[in-house]
């Protein structure tokens, strides 16, 4: 059976949910209509409670972007856009700019248009904002040997802290994947956003982190919502 329809989502405050923005950073989570899932004890209608989550199947996702062309985007799956990815590299080689300011920079009058795609996930989440300085890394798997791209994406008021991001990512991939089984997706990516629910969020290959007040309060938030992309949360309604 193939299904279509047209769906309209207004992004509320980030203050209240943890799908909206902050000023003018975007945080694009539980945004598409889910099918119910089906297991041994039935259907499992259950909603989204602004700061819950859904319980979900896992599938394949094939997701086009457009948005102003000066913003940055970490999401789920693999970046198919060759124009995105030579742009992430550049500003990946950067050096930190002079004057850290968190002030939003004008949004570009000229569009983009990125294509993500992922299989074997459970859900799709992506973030963007005009501000982000991006840093990129590389993890060799313990098992495999595979190389997995790693990517920290954080605003300059929060630059200094951040700077080890991609260290940090790829310690907990290394570890959790020692112990568990090599990590199955090729990248791995943490943004700096507020969210209104705890310290940090993960979805498939991303996760977003709140405010830190350290580099150690920030590196232990990242390793815990690494560690989700190999536990991901799945409760039955009555846990909910």
């Amino acid at each position: 059976a193939v299904v279509k329809t047209p769906f309209r989502v207004k992004l509320p405050s980030g203050s209240i949910s943890r799908m909206g923005h902050v000023g003018e950073s975007f945080q694009i989570t539980q945004w598409y209509p889910k099918p119910a899932v089906f297991d041994k004890e039935g259907w499992k209608p259950i909603p989204y409670l602004t700061q819950g989550e859904f319980y979900s199947e896992f599938g394949s996702f094939d997701v086009s972007i457009t948005l102003p062309k000066n913003y940055v985007v970490g999401s789920t799956g693999d970046l198919q856009t060759q124009s995105e990815i030579d742009w992430l590299n550049e500003l990946a080689k950067k050096p930190l700019p002079e004057q850290l300011t968190n002030d939003f920079p004008a949004s570009s009058a000229e569009m983009k248009t990125i294509r993500y795609k992922q299989s074997k996930v459970h859900d799709f989440g992506w973030f963007a904002d005009k501000r982000w300085i991006v840093r990129k890394g590389e993890k060799q798997m313990p098992h495999t040997g595979r190389t997995v791209t790693t990517w920290a994406m954080f605003t300059p008021q929060n630059a200094k802290m951040w700077e080890k991001g991609t260290e940090f990512i790829g310690d907990a991939l290394y570890t959790y994947s020692y112990w568990t089984g090599d990590y199955p997706y090729n990248h791995c990516t943490a943004v700096d956003g507020t969210i209104s629910a705890g310290g940090g969020m993960e979805y498939p290959n991303v996760t977003v982190i709140g405010n830190s007040s350290s580099e150690f309060q920030l590196a232990t938030v990242i390793i815990h919502e690494v560690g989700h992309n190999f536990f991901p949360m799945i409760v039955n309604s009555d846990e909910r």
